[in-house]
């Protein structure tokens, strides 16, 4: 009876070395870290994610102005309204505050890859243009 329980338990010892095997093999396999590549623009490299490369606002859709909706409440008195407004994300121009109407990411300049971390110097550059 003893030798069956052994003879039994054998392939369960020898499973934890073949699984240790593969999981060595996926890791060689697995992409690496990469220091440069950017990450806001990870999906869709140089697409600028906030306008997905349409270089028009996502807040208002381009329009530069944007509708504002007040429900009604008859339990006080307020009957419905609506009104229109400059879009204070870009000001009323309609183009993408973050790309500059460009439709490249921003971090990036549209490579894919970041050379400098240094964000901060980036948008004083932008300001100056």
């Amino acid at each position: 009876m003893k030798r069956r329980s052994f003879l039994a338990a054998l392939p369960a010892l020898a499973l934890p070395a073949a699984v240790l095997v593969s999981c060595a093999r996926d890791e060689k396999r697995a992409p690496r870290y990469d220091p440069h590549e950017c990450p806001f623009c990870k999906t869709r490299k140089g697409t600028c994610t906030y306008c997905n490369g349409t270089k028009k606002c996502s807040f208002c859709g381009g329009k530069g102005r944007r509708k504002l909706v007040i429900p009604d409440l008859p339990e006080q008195n307020i009957k419905p309204s609506s009104y229109e407004e400059t879009c204070h994300n870009c000001d009323g121009k309609g183009v993408c505050r973050y790309c500059g109407g460009k439709g490249t990411c921003w971090a990036c300049s549209g490579t894919g890859r970041i050379e400098s971390w240094d964000f901060y110097s980036k948008a004083k550059e932008l300001e100056k243009k």
